[in-house]
């Protein structure tokens, strides 16, 4: 039996293979998505909490760690307002919320999804699911093997398979698999967007306790990363937006060795020391919890309280010169050290994956196999939480179906 033979395959229904194919469809081109899950967007629809956070309008290239070319050259053609408007074509009502992120209206991921899927129906594309692809040949044309034997041909191939990151939804080795059959290197991929492990078990003493603090990431003296915001302290370390935050830094820096970090408590302060030099003169006669009453949480004064050696009972002008010397600085720079981070099946996205200097950049087609295409997670590329890596999936998916339109 002869292979069906398709103008584009497109492996993988996620985001930036949902809109890759869209836009294939919508050009006039025979496309085909194959999907190995049951349905379709399943990333999408546990997105920003089930909310999907689909983009952020701080949108650039500071907030990734790739090239700053690629990202510049993609928001160039998926810009913060061409997703808006792109979605409002497909009928999502989106609502901005603080921080720049950008949410559907509804506040459910499948006022995402579900219009996607409709305007793929709509356009005529192909959608096969419960599909995973097994193997990909590159000859006059693609070849694409099913686990169920069957096979497909394509003159253009497109891997938006994504990460191994949330597997329970999805996430697999597979694309990266796919990817160097078809001659691409790897950077080994990593769980980003996830929590950090820390060495101090002292800390569990704070499982629960939220906060809004400055952290900072340091390995042999070099500033790895920052980030201000939330942090939720765990038995195992820190969660929360400003440890997700300086994941991504912190686990690439983790094969060399553990990383130092500092939590500043008062990032609202533009002098948190001379802000605590002049509390030492004010409140000189209260003891030190009372010194830190009103200022920080109960738990994280008690616990600083025994970090730095302050006698409880004593009043803060009879504690000894040092240890007041340190209550000025310890809560400006809490020394921690980040000894991991939590595993795949916690992490929201990877760092790592193919090598973005073996893609144009304009159109994200490989430069080792002309004809395949390579969008979204899959590619090492990743970035800060609030919308920025579903962005950068929508926007190369789009790139590369522009790119392929586009040629002569």
């Amino acid at each position: 039996m002869n292979s069906p033979f398709y103008d584009v395959i497109i492996i993988g229904a996620g985001a930036s293979g949902l809109v890759c194919a869209l836009e294939c469809a919508r050009a006039g081109r025979k496309t085909l998505v194959l999907e190995k899950e049951s349905q379709p967007a399943r990333k999408i629809l546990v997105s920003g909490n089930g909310r999907c956070n689909l983009t952020n309008a701080h949108v650039a290239p500071k907030y990734y760690h790739a090239p700053e070319e690629l990202i510049q050259k993609t928001l160039e053609k998926f810009s913060f307002q061409t997703c808006l408007d792109y979605f409002a074509r497909l009928g999502v009502l989106t609502t901005e919320e603080e921080l720049g992120r950008v949410f559907p209206a509804t506040g459910k991921s499948t006022a995402v999804a579900e219009p996607l899927k409709i305007a793929l129906n709509e356009a005529g594309a192909e959608l096969i699911c419960s599909c995973p692809v097994v193997r990909v040949k590159r000859g006059k044309t693609f070849t694409v093997t099913a686990a169920d034997g069957r096979t497909f041909q394509a003159k253009k191939l497109v891997l938006a398979c994504g990460s191994c990151a949330y597997p329970q939804v999805g996430g697999t080795q597979s694309g990266y698999e796919l990817a160097r059959t078809l001659g691409h290197t790897l950077i080994t991929p990593r769980p980003s967007l996830s929590a950090l492990c820390i060495k101090e078990t002292a800390l569990s003493r704070l499982s629960g306790v939220r906060c809004q603090v400055r952290l900072e990431a340091r390995q042999n003296n070099t500033l790895l990363d920052q980030a201000e915001g939330e942090v939720l302290f765990t038995h195992y370390g820190l969660n929360g937006p400003a440890a997700l935050n300086v994941s991504s830094s912190v686990s690439r820096a983790l094969t060399k060795g553990n990383v130092a970090l500092t939590l500043d408590f008062f990032p609202q302060l533009k002098d948190p020391h001379q802000f605590l030099q002049q509390r030492l003169a004010t409140y000189a006669k209260r003891r030190p919890k009372d010194f830190f009453a009103g200022i920080l949480h109960e738990s994280v004064a008690n616990l600083l309280i025994d970090f730095i050696g302050l006698r409880k009972n004593v009043p803060m002008q009879d504690q000894t010169p040092n240890t007041r010397q340190r209550l000025v600085q310890t809560p400006c720079a809490w020394p921690l050290t980040a000894t991991g981070v939590r595993p795949w099946n916690e992490a929201m996205a990877a760092t790592g994956g193919v090598n973005t200097q073996e893609i144009n950049y304009n159109t994200f087609e490989s430069l080792k196999c002309p004809g395949l295409y390579l969008t979204g997670e899959l590619l090492d590329v990743d970035g800060k939480s609030g919308g920025f890596n579903l962005h950068f999936a929508w926007a190369s998916g789009f790139a590369a179906a522009q790119g392929m339109t586009e040629e002569k």
